[in-house]
């Protein structure tokens, strides 16, 4: 029972610190490029958060402590790693 718990309450911090930083990035107060478009930050953002919650429900299925912080590791690296990748992305599509 506390497992899970445990797992339900950092995914779901996880999915809100992602959402509430991803859209801060979106609307933020200082002068907007007028060349950039945000579908490709939505579209990452969106992509994260499925990834949160398939890791979510992996974890409650399987119930291993060590798979549950090699992934939750994952996730924060692959989000510190998601503005380059969304520059990477946005430089290949202009």
């Amino acid at each position: 029972m506390m497992f899970k718990k445990t797992v339900i309450t950092i995914h779901v911090f996880i999915f809100l610190v992602a959402t509430i930083i991803g859209l801060g990035a979106v609307f933020n107060i200082s002068a907007p490029d007028p060349n950039r478009t945000h579908e490709v930050w939505f579209t990452a953002i969106a992509i994260y958060n499925i990834l949160v919650l398939i890791s979510m429900y992996a974890q409650l299925k399987l119930k291993k402590g060590w798979i549950f912080l090699i992934t939750v590791l994952g996730l924060i690296a692959l989000f510190v790693l998601l503005p380059e990748i969304v520059l990477y992305i946005e430089g290949i599509l202009n």
